[in-house]
């Protein structure tokens, strides 16, 4: 059953309580909320989702159509091996932009601990290598963003810790990204 609610040129909290109202005229179906002010699409998407329903959005010239679903039992799983993969491309972002600057690692790693380390003199293999590494963690923090603008934020539900802190997690990953692939650039005014 698809039943259509007109709540266009309403002023708040009107759309969102005839929104209410029609919903609980019904147990199962799909109502379709027209809507024209930005305001009121946020409040009658928000107040759907809150209630555990299902909202997609669909434009019409200046018409926004809010279709919700109730009473119908839908799973969303979330991707399988979705916490590996961020993990595994953080932690390799991190390890390529970490070998980018391992030209000037060991003369930092001296000063600050004070240390011999030349222990570390055969992280000088990487330096002909920095550019490809530091492509390499760029295009893998790239693909990160990219999922979270174009993937993630898009979704109705976000199940798992790292589905809820991804953007604080990759925002830490890129600053360090950041740090380690600029540090040879700046390193030389510290120190």
């Amino acid at each position: 059953m698809v039943k259509k609610l007109d709540c266009k040129n309403l002023a708040c909290p009107e759309p969102v309580l005839k929104t209410k109202e029609a919903l609980e005229g019904f147990d199962e179906g799909i109502l379709e909320v027209e809507v024209n002010s930005f305001s009121s699409i946020a409040n009658v998407k928000r107040f759907a989702q809150n209630q555990g329903l299902y909202v997609s959005e669909k434009k019409e010239g200046k018409v926004t159509i809010l279709s919700i679903v109730k009473g119908y039992e839908c799973e969303l799983e979330p991707a399988k091996g979705e916490d590996k993969s961020f993990w595994a491309l953080i932690i390799g972002a991190a390890v390529t932009a970490i070998l980018a600057s391992t030209c000037c690692l060991a003369p930092l790693l001296f000063l600050l601990f004070g240390i011999s380390v030349g222990s570390l003199s055969f992280l000088q293999f990487f330096a002909p290598y920095k550019i490809y590494f530091s492509i390499a963690a760029v295009l893998i923090i790239g693909y990160l963003w990219g999922n979270y603008f174009f993937v993630l934020r898009k979704r109705v539900v976000c199940e798992g810790s790292i589905c809820k802190n991804y953007l604080k997690y990759l925002s830490i990953g890129t600053i360090f990204v950041l740090i380690m692939l600029t540090y040879p650039y700046w390193a030389v005014y510290l120190l």
